[in-house]
């Protein structure tokens, strides 16, 4: 995927395309690390999502958004960007904990502590 940065004239639109390439990478490896489905995630959300954030990153790149997006979505289509079933436990982890943060009170807080507590994530120690 490196190999995707191409004949850029400023180094700044190196770095903008070295982001879009680290997209792409993190949305195409499968991944056992906590950290790494959370980067997959939010990736794949970045793409996704078409926001000011990722269409000013593509300009700065010099890359057209459209384009890059259509790029994704044939990966995606094709079946290239898949999530294992560490991933998506990870991802419910996540969004269980935000969860969490966000209870305003106890009684809300146990009962996702509990959903959270039993989430079975392949390789992931339990706390005893």
């Amino acid at each position: 995927m490196a190999t995707a940065i191409i004949n850029a004239k400023y180094s700044e639109q190196k770095l903008f395309q070295a982001i879009i390439v680290q997209a792409f990478e993190d949305c195409v490896t499968p991944t056992c690390s906590k950290v790494d489905a959370y980067n997959k995630e939010d990736s794949y959300n970045w793409f996704n999502e078409n926001s000011e954030d990722f269409k000013t990153i593509c300009w700065y790149a010099d890359m057209d958004p459209d384009f890059v997006r259509s790029r994704f979505n044939y990966l995606n289509e094709k079946g290239q960007i898949k999530f294992t079933k560490s991933e998506k436990m990870w991802m419910e982890y996540r969004a269980k904990y935000k969860a969490y943060r966000a209870a305003n009170t106890i009684e809300e807080r146990r009962k996702i502590k509990k959903n959270i507590d039993k989430i079975d994530i392949p390789g992931a120690e339990k706390k005893k």
